[in-house]
């Protein structure tokens, strides 16, 4: 039987108990006892009910309490997991400030030890280039002090040569040196 059978059943019975007031037309006179047969219906009418719904609302109930613990459980879980990212969110937040501060010290100190660096750098730069073009000038220097002791030299040797063609005197004396030199 179904839940609209038994409310259909329960409204015509009713309807019944409340017809069968006497159809003569007579003056009635309400005692308890009329109202005993209907309370026995009434009686019956919710045991039957009651013993038709007990299964399933029972089972609709313990579903629906099953149903709604299972929400909860679920709702204190996603209120957990929310509360530790806003735990986490919070100590980032916190701790933003002190990345910030850690961030710009690192920074100064990549910018002073970059400035140290960079001067090392072009002192040494500086070194080397005051070194190198000391050994260059010392080298041409040199150079040009052999060519002009080679050039003096060649002057002296054109000169005495020309001296030694124009004298007889040290044509001789050269010729007996070279002979005695041999």
């Amino acid at each position: 039987m179904s839940f609209a059978t038994v409310v259909s059943l329960f409204v015509f019975v009713s309807s019944q108990a409340f017809a069968s007031g006497g159809g003569t037309g007579e003056a009635h006179h309400a005692s308890i006892t009329d109202l005993l047969a209907p309370a026995i219906n009434v009686i019956i009418l919710l045991g039957v009910l009651v013993w038709k719904l007990k299964g399933p609302l029972h089972s609709y109930f313990v579903a629906k309490s099953e149903e709604v613990a299972n929400t909860l459980e679920r709702a204190s879980l996603k209120a957990k997991e929310a509360q530790m990212m806003i735990d986490g969110e919070s100590r980032k937040l916190a701790n933003l400030q002190n990345e910030v501060k850690s961030i710009h010290q690192q920074a100064e100190a990549d910018v002073v030890a970059f400035e140290k660096n960079l001067s090392k750098e072009t002192d040494d730069k500086t070194q080397k280039l005051k070194l190198d073009a000391n050994s260059k000038i010392h080298a041409d220097k040199k150079a040009l002090m052999d060519e002009l002791n080679t050039e003096l030299l060649n002057q002296v040797i054109n000169k005495t040569k020309s001296t030694i063609r124009t004298n007889k005197d040290y044509q001789t004396k050269v010729s007996t040196k070279l002979l005695q030199g041999l």
